[in-house]
């Protein structure tokens, strides 16, 4: 594609005209058309300038493709969401399934205590270490490509946005079903043996093995949504630099709001530490009691009472429902608190038609229709 063609694309990709591209760089209109026309170029601080403007380097601009520049970053980019995507949902489904592997083994009752205990903690490792490089992977691909313009086709976007509620709902439902498969597969004697195999502990593991495929479907589709939605908030945060009017739907984030996520964010971090102190305090004190005291503490007792369910762990868990509680009470309320009026009206105008349509015509007030204007719409109709 030659300059001219490049010049062309970034524009109306970005739905930029060319008035407004002109004003940007402080040419006239004329000037951008003979740009878009190939019979004048730009002198190199108006290039220069170009570049900055649509974050796209001198060599493909002048002598490359743009439009094969963006689409290679789309594909990297998409390439990686995607991996960090299964990272995030991998790392969870091995602590999950670990679960349901200790019951087994526990059922089987073929090793000791301590094996059991190792081959967990072995799942565990690996989803932790799943994580934690999914994590610093994803960290080390935003820094090194902080100008990364990724842009999917409306196809593509409408076609996920269709799989979406499907994939959400897939995965309540399987953690639903393994709940009733659990409650109904269970015997009435807790003791039931199979072929001198525990029964309920052997159901553990498709029990678990289905939570962790549902959890992992809605962690994906979570995570799928925010790839696309983060191209999306690009787009339109650029079209909003350049100067371009924006889609009647699209939502750009006030500083105000921003500030108002990240402070229910540090809220929630403090509410879910508070919950693990209170359940280690409540759990390891009346444990401590029940073994002789904080003297002399027999490890083996201790251990053996952790895992015959003693202490306070039977219960303190619970802090952390408590607390998962007190978050969601923290986000409805931030959210209608933080809210200005004009976010509010925002937000009426792109769920109600009714609402958009009385702001419409509202001069002051975009809530209020006076008598006058009740009487002489032309979309209500006279009842006599």
């Amino acid at each position: 594609m030659s300059f001219a063609d490049n010049l062309v694309y970034l524009r109306q990709h970005y739905g930029v005209t060319q008035e407004g591209l002109a004003e940007q760089l402080g040419v006239s209109r004329q000037t951008v058309s003979k740009w878009e026309a190939g019979t004048n170029y730009p002198e190199m601080d108006k290039l220069l300038a170009l570049c900055d403007l649509f974050h796209t380097n001198l060599d493909d601009l002048m002598r490359g493709s743009v439009h094969v520049a963006n689409k290679g970053d789309t594909e990297r980019y998409d390439h990686h969401m995607n991996r960090h995507s299964l990272s995030m949902v991998a790392g969870v489904a091995f602590i999950l399934a670990g679960v349901g592997v200790q019951s087994v083994i526990e059922a089987v009752d073929a090793f000791g205590d301590n094996f059991q205990a190792a081959v967990f903690l072995a799942f565990v490792v690996v989803g932790v270490m799943v994580l934690i490089m999914g994590a610093l992977n994803h960290g080390e691909f935003k820094r090194r490509n902080p100008s990364i313009e990724p842009r999917y086709p409306a196809d593509v976007l409408d076609r996920f946005g269709r799989r979406f509620p499907l994939m959400i709902a897939g995965g309540v439902g399987l953690i639903l079903l393994a709940v009733i498969f659990l409650v109904g597969a269970s015997p009435d004697d807790a003791y039931a043996l199979v072929g001198g195999v525990h029964l309920e502990e052997l159901l553990l593991l498709p029990f678990m093995l289905t939570i962790a495929l549902g959890v992992g479907l809605i962690m994906w589709a979570c995570l799928q949504k925010s790839k696309y939605d983060l191209s999306e908030l690009t787009y339109i945060g650029h079209r909003r630099e350049l100067g371009a009017d924006l889609p009647s739907t699209a939502v750009v984030k006030s500083p105000e709001q921003v500030r108002a996520e990240r402070i229910m964010g540090v809220a929630c971090g403090v509410i879910m530490l508070l919950a693990l102190i209170v359940f280690l305090v409540w759990g390891f004190v009346p444990l401590f009691n029940q073994i002789g005291g904080w003297d002399g503490i027999d490890k083996f007792a201790l251990k053996e009472a952790i895992r015959s369910g003693q202490g306070g762990f039977a219960v303190s868990w619970i802090a952390f429902a408590v607390g998962g509680i007190l978050c969601g009470i923290v986000c409805l309320v931030g959210s209608v608190a933080f809210k200005s009026p004009d976010d509010w009206i925002a937000e009426a105008k792109q769920e109600d038609a009714w609402l958009k349509y009385a702001q419409s015509d509202a001069k002051e007030d975009p809530w209020a229709r006076g008598p006058e204007q009740q009487e002489s719409s032309p979309d209500r109709p006279a009842w006599k």
